[in-house]
């Protein structure tokens, strides 16, 4: 506490998961391989070197781990999460008609996978179910920054003025609403299988050629043309070397407001004639771009994940 009436609270969270459930191929997918060679991202024509194979885990060899059977598709409880975070509170009066309330939170949560099917962000399916290399990373739903607030506001009755000026400014409330976090994380994939393990989940080998752009709506920028951007690419039979989740989209604001008046009608009697506005400053938050490297759209955001500025009447009878 400080001050005579507003309080200030301070507290570490953090929660721990193990043997969390995930979904493999261990004996690789059911995808038939077709060697690819990236050549023209840019015009997307890409040509095939090689011939349709089935999956295997080396290269030179058309062979499972099991060999003569199939792919087999299993849930199992290999999976881990960890989350920490400062967790900041601030509430109380500024004035006897001002009250409020205000979170910060700095956290940080990874894990394997963030679910047992596929979100928007990435894939449920690791790159590969042999070595889960690159997939503890931050989760799909991991915000690092968030700041909360809202608060309500209570004109004065006017006592010293007449009724019609007291009936028409007096009574009067306003509140708002708002919250801000950091964007959600996303992890950028080929169409292609380069690592041959009949899954299309692979990710880039580097972001040597893809620039962060800081525009909400278009955050990554792909600098590189023709045969330049196969090196983002891993050799042919190899993982990408990029972990999960290693970008993320743009930051997302909402404010909210409400102006509520209250009509005395008689003693007991009330009419209230409220209105809120809704995202009332109309920002654009942008969804998870396109996140496919070979896409037209790549790193251009398509949707929205908030509604634009709406408004609300409401009108309430009370006796």
């Amino acid at each position: 506490m400080f001050g005579q009436s507003s309080f200030i609270s301070a507290a570490y969270v953090g929660t721990s998961g193990r043997n969390l459930l995930r979904f493999t191929t261990p004996n690789l997918g059911n995808n038939f391989v077709v060697d690819v060679c990236c050549a023209d991202l840019v015009g997307f024509q890409p040509f095939f070197q090689g011939r349709v194979v089935n999956p295997s885990i080396n290269q030179n060899l058309s062979q499972r781990p099991i060999a003569g059977v199939g792919s087999i598709n299993q849930f199992e409880t290999t999976g881990r999460s960890l989350y920490d975070s400062l967790q900041i509170e601030l509430r109380g009066r500024l004035t006897q008609n001002f009250q409020y309330r205000a979170n910060y939170v700095f956290g940080k949560v990874e894990d394997d996978v963030s679910d047992v099917f596929d979100l928007a962000g990435a894939f449920a399916l690791p790159q590969n179910s042999l070595t889960f290399a690159g997939e503890y990373a931050p989760a799909n739903f991991d915000v690092r920054h968030r700041f909360t607030y809202s608060f309500i506001y209570e004109l004065p009755e006017f006592e010293n003025r007449g009724n019609a000026f007291k009936f028409l400014f007096g009574s009067w409330q306003i509140a708002g609403t708002g919250k801000y976090n950091t964007g959600q994380p996303f992890t950028v994939n080929t169409i292609f299988d380069v690592n041959h393990d009949g899954n299309l989940t692979d990710r880039l080998n580097n972001t040597r050629f893809i620039t962060e752009t800081g525009d909400r709506r278009n955050p990554l920028q792909l600098t590189c043309t023709g045969n330049q951007c196969q090196s983002l690419l891993a050799p042919l039979g190899e993982d990408g070397s990029v972990p999960r989740n290693s970008f993320r989209a743009g930051s997302l604001l909402e404010l909210d407001m409400s102006f509520i008046k209250r009509f005395v009608i008689r003693e007991g009697q009330t009419l209230q004639f409220r209105t809120d506005i809704f995202n009332f400053i109309n920002r654009a938050n942008f969804g998870i771009p396109v996140r496919f490297l070979e896409s037209p759209g790549f790193g251009r955001a398509t949707d929205t994940v908030t509604p634009g500025r709406r408004i609300q009447f409401a009108l309430k009878y009370s006796f």
